[in-house]
């Protein structure tokens, strides 16, 4: 079966309905998400920072993988998307804040790539994806994996998960999610890991329609 390209998946979603879940009052679309009042006072643009490089080096300087103790049942990478910046040879990630931008997919490798082939999305058009960081309490989130004739495709699935890890980021931000340990790994404040720092490198199965992302935290952003 042949699928149509899906170049706009993000007006599908219903972000508005989702922002009222979140508690953001007011409509926070992908290419607004830099304006928002939480990050207000962060750099917007990872081009204008030069501690962000777009390397897949797994080097110090990449970053931190954030180790979210959830268990992998599929261990051996069948069920695992990549998320590579198409313009480096090597890159191993892609900021998140470059995925909710208007023309983010043009910096994905494979960016229109249909996710999930083998999927009946009359049957199932939802995953979870689940957030377990460090000192928080786990969270999900719902992941729209679109219809059989507009399936998702692999630009899209990353806009939906860096807007995820923004709700989530701004959850902990406003109080509704507290850290309880791990302060080393802490969420938002002055000292604490800021969105525009996110790098996204593979989203992958836990089990049944459960799935996570495996971020890396980039350190002097």
């Amino acid at each position: 079966m042949s699928y149509p390209q899906q170049n706009s998946g993000h007006e599908r979603f219903s972000y508005a309905m989702y922002n009222n879940t979140l508690g953001i009052h007011e409509v926070v679309h992908p290419h607004q998400i830099s304006k928002h009042p939480s990050f207000i006072n962060m750099p917007i643009s990872s081009a204008s920072n030069p501690a962000i490089q777009y390397s897949g080096s797994t080097s110090h300087s990449a970053g931190n993988f954030v180790p979210m103790n959830i268990p992998q049942y599929n261990k051996d990478g069948s069920s695992t998307v990549m998320f590579q910046v198409n313009t480096e040879r090597n890159s191993l990630s892609i900021p998140l804040e470059k995925c909710l931008q208007p023309n983010g997919g043009a910096h994905l490798k494979d960016a229109q790539e249909i996710m999930f082939p083998t999927v009946d999305r009359t049957q199932v058009q939802t995953f979870k994806l689940v957030i377990a960081w460090p000192g928080y309490d786990t969270v999900e989130f719902p992941i729209d994996i679109g219809t059989n004739e507009m399936p998702i495709t692999r630009a899209d699935l990353a806009r939906q998960i860096a807007y995820h890890f923004f709700g989530f980021f701004i959850q902990c931000d406003n109080g509704h999610l507290t850290q309880r340990s791990d302060v080393q790994w802490k969420v938002g404040g002055q000292d604490g890991c800021k969105f525009h720092q996110i790098r996204l490198s593979t989203f992958w199965n836990i089990e049944g329609t459960s799935w996570a992302a495996s971020v890396r935290v980039l350190g002097n952003a």
